[in-house]
């Protein structure tokens, strides 16, 4: 049966003409204005950092070149930096995720490479603490405090002025009732969902594609979800200041506590020690080759580069060749590190994604920074071209330095040019899927607690 219109308009002014919905609306707009402002000015800062690095690049080997005029190629070669960068997806901007702790530019030098992939520059320890406050923020973590503050007196609230007693007089105004608060909240819920939405998508320039319809899709399901649990706890039939102070809690430990014991979990039950193995390892591969006989390293190399084989290494004195050599046996001592470490960081994302599945907000939070092109899987994928993008510059140096050719004579910046991953589709089903599991679940708690309550009002009723 059909809700009388008359009904929904009174529930809708009613609604709309509630101070502390207007004051919460109005307070997650400016937040929202803010959030958008930021997470945009954010990355493009970024993205200008960025834009500069071709004409730092150039002015830099021409530095380089001109102090090393007249010496070989092999003493010039350690001292310039070959710029990479990690641009920013276009919808970075919505969902900055782990960009503002992973470096989004390094410089490597043709020396060994592990212990060149973990700069990052300082930032705010505050700021890396709370998070920045872009898109993603205020549909994570402010919304669901504007759902709480639209939903949490439902019910309470007439049957604590007494107006619930008149509402009880037939079966049929409760139904109409219960249907009509819950219609208008969820729309006024979805309305400035996508209303907010909408001004992200022209603040911000998100292009209308498919990532886009992505966000839309895991922000309408996460604000369904947030409806959903309020309305479970509603319906338990208690007073207003129980369900706002439950509300509150289960936000507290759903956005905070959960997270903060999953990322504890996860650190314990995968330890990355490699971290600090690699870097080791690669320091003692190439220092320890000072005091060693040089053929050692030497085939090492050649088994790599045998075409390098031709070219005599003196064993009684400094060769640039041999030098290169040991630089390249430090990275073949911290291969092995390097790849489980490479390898526990994907096992870290697998387990994080397995354990949002038991959290939405860690589910939406993922699925958010996976579209954005901005989670740990992404700066990993990063890491990995820079890697490629240095045995590039390697082999490319490798001839002149062997050929002790001078400074002067060659074509420094002929060397190929670093290529970005670009932007990569990620799946996000299994995040979305949780969320939408969860809400069905929470829903059909709510049904069966409302079917209870509406049972036993109408064997009073008879009564």
């Amino acid at each position: 049966m059909k809700l009388p219109q008359k009904v929904l308009i009174l529930e809708a002014k009613n609604f709309l003409m509630s101070r502390t919905v207007l004051t919460c609306a109005i307070a997650l707009l400016l937040f929202g204005c803010y959030g958008f402002y930021h997470g945009s000015q954010v990355i493009s800062r970024q993205q200008q950092t960025i834009a500069s690095v071709p004409m730092v690049q150039r002015q830099h080997l021409k530095e380089i070149v001109g102090h090393g005029t007249g010496k070989p190629v092999g003493t010039t070669a350690y001292y310039p930096f070959f710029y990479t960068t990690h641009p920013a997806s276009p919808w970075a901007v919505f969902s900055i995720g782990q960009r503002d702790v992973n470096p989004f530019s390094l410089k490597v030098k043709m020396l060994a490479i592990e212990g060149q992939l973990y700069d990052s520059e300082l930032t705010n320890p505050l700021t890396l603490l709370v998070g920045n406050l872009d898109a993603s923020f205020v549909f994570i973590f402010l919304f669901p405090l504007l759902i709480i503050a639209c939903t949490y007196n439902t019910f309470s609230e007439e049957q604590e002025n007494g107006v619930w007693k008149i509402v009880r007089t037939t079966t049929q105004s409760i139904r109409w009732a219960i249907a009509g608060k819950l219609v208008v909240r969820l729309a006024g819920i979805f309305a400035a969902t996508i209303l907010l939405f909408v001004v992200a998508v022209i603040w911000l320039r998100l292009p209308l594609s498919q990532p886009t319809f992505q966000l839309l899709v895991v922000v309408l399901l996460y604000m369904l979800f947030w409806f959903a649990l309020s309305i479970l706890v509603v319906a338990l039939g208690k007073s207003s200041a129980f369900n706002a102070t439950a509300l509150v809690c289960i936000w507290i430990c759903l956005c905070m506590l959960f997270p903060g014991v999953a990322n504890i979990a996860v650190n314990r039950l995968i330890p990355v020690p490699e971290a600090a193995e690699t870097a080791i390892r690669q320091r003692e591969g190439y220092h320890a080759r000072w005091d060693e006989p040089k053929k050692p390293t030497m085939e090492k190399f050649y088994a790599a580069y045998p075409q390098y084989r031709k070219y005599p290494i003196p064993d009684d004195r400094y060769s640039p060749g041999w030098y290169y050599a040991m630089q390249f046996s430090g990275d073949l001592e911290s291969a092995y590190s390097s790849e489980k470490l490479i390898k526990k960081l994907h096992q870290r994302q697998a387990v994080s994604e397995r354990i949002a599945g038991f959290n939405p907000v860690i589910a939406a939070q993922q699925s958010l920074n996976k579209v954005a092109n901005t989670d740990l899987t992404s700066h990993i994928r990063y890491l990995q071209s820079v890697k490629a993008h240095h045995r590039q510059i390697r082999e490319y140096f490798y001839p002149f330095i062997f050929e002790n050719t001078p400074t002067e004579s060659i074509d420094w910046a002929g060397y190929p040019a670093y290529q970005s991953n670009g932007y990569t589709h990620e799946a996000i089903t299994g995040g979305a899927f949780a969320i939408l599991a969860w809400t069905l679940l929470l829903l059909a708690g709510s049904l069966l607690l409302f079917k209870k309550n509406f049972i036993q009002i109408k064997e009073i009723q008879n009564a």
